[in-house]
């Protein structure tokens, strides 16, 4: 059950969700971000869940909403309100759902803090930046972009493998790209080759988009030891790179 709130600060896209949410609701929520994402350069979201499941169901919720919403670019942090203490245990894994932005989540007793920090002045370019994803297992690098990467991406990806490796022949990369707009897959992967001086030493690959830009490869097929996902594949891919 899903119900907008209304907020003063009109780049603040508010709901409370209350034991579940179906497609009407995703429906809603979707609409509503698109709204606020149209008329500001940058946005904030404030989620109040109460009574909603466990932490798989508020998972699958944003994992849901990413494949939903297009405008990732323009979010710049989201607050999470709940009455369930595991939640806020396990925010940092909300950066594995929805990189590129700051989140944090906080107790229902806490909501006039959420809404504070929500209207603190952002950092100049906050958010534009490779995100690096915390949920992974230990041998797999695991980053996110939003629609490509950059010489700085590139190098940073470098230096994280260069670390690994020191510790473990069996490296692997997790990477997602949040939007379907931008270089193709394809493309994506031989600068990817040509810009990290060691990526011979991943063993394994795996590249997650939306399907319709996966599809953007044409009739590329990719090496043995890398495959591309869709987004909503994530889990199986991560269990393919294990």
């Amino acid at each position: 059950m899903v119900a907008v709130i209304s907020f003063d600060k009109e780049n603040l896209a508010g709901f409370h969700v209350q034991y579940y949410i179906d497609e009407a609701g995703l429906r809603m929520i979707v609409q509503e971000m698109e709204r606020k994402a149209k008329a500001h350069p940058k946005i904030c979201l404030y989620f109040e869940f109460e009574q909603f499941g466990d932490w798989d169901s508020v998972q699958s919720f944003f994992d849901a909403l990413k494949l939903k919403f297009h405008s990732w670019n323009k979010v710049a942090r989201y607050a999470i309100v709940t009455d369930k203490d595991w939640v806020r245990k396990q925010s940092r894994l909300a950066n594995f759902l929805t990189p590129h932005f700051e989140v944090k989540a906080f107790g229902m007793a806490d909501k006039e803090q959420a809404l504070a920090w929500l209207g603190q002045p952002l950092a100049p370019g906050h958010g534009e930046a490779l995100s690096v994803l915390e949920a992974m297992p230990r041998h797999v690098v695991g980053v996110a972009t939003l629609d490509g990467l950059s010489d700085e991406d590139l190098q940073q990806i470098d230096h994280m493998l260069q670390e690994r490796a020191m510790h473990s022949q069996d490296v692997r990369l997790y990477l997602e790209v949040l939007q379907p707009n931008g270089a193709a897959p394809d493309v994506l992967w031989e600068n990817l080759k040509q810009g990290v001086a060691h990526h011979n030493k991943f063993s394994k690959v795996a590249i997650a988009g939306h399907e319709e830009w996966l599809q953007r490869s044409g009739g590329y097929t990719p090496s043995h030891h890398v495959r591309f996902f869709k987004l909503d594949e994530r889990d199986t891919a991560i269990d393919w790179l294990r």
